[in-house]
């Protein structure tokens, strides 16, 4: 189960091509000048598995690839590690994480 913010099924500013950018909820590091901090928060956001979410990435023809973004992916690491290995498997897609973190 992943706790997401938000979902963007065409983003063309998250990697390379059109892709669908699953943002996380929840971020620990409050950086200046974050995107979005409406993320921050831990314990808020929609409860989504992961077999839904690799339905959503499947459903577009025209999604070339995966990002994760947030708040912080790296704090869902479970979720986000066997989400990642789905995707991979089951649809090719290529898959970038980013935390924006330094």
């Amino acid at each position: 189960m992943l706790n997401l913010a938000g979902i963007q099924t065409d983003s063309i500013v998250d990697g390379p091509g059109i892709r669908t950018t699953f943002f996380c909820q929840g971020c620990p590091h409050h950086c200046e000048g974050c995107h979005n901090p409406e993320t921050w928060s831990f314990g808020t956001g929609t409860p989504m598995e992961a077999q839904r979410l690799l339905e959503i990435v499947r459903s577009n023809p025209l999604c070339r690839g995966v990002t994760f973004s947030g708040g912080d992916p790296m704090f869902q690491p479970v979720g986000f590690a066997a989400l990642a290995k789905a995707v991979k498997e089951r649809s090719g897609k290529n898959i970038w994480c980013y935390t924006g973190y330094l």
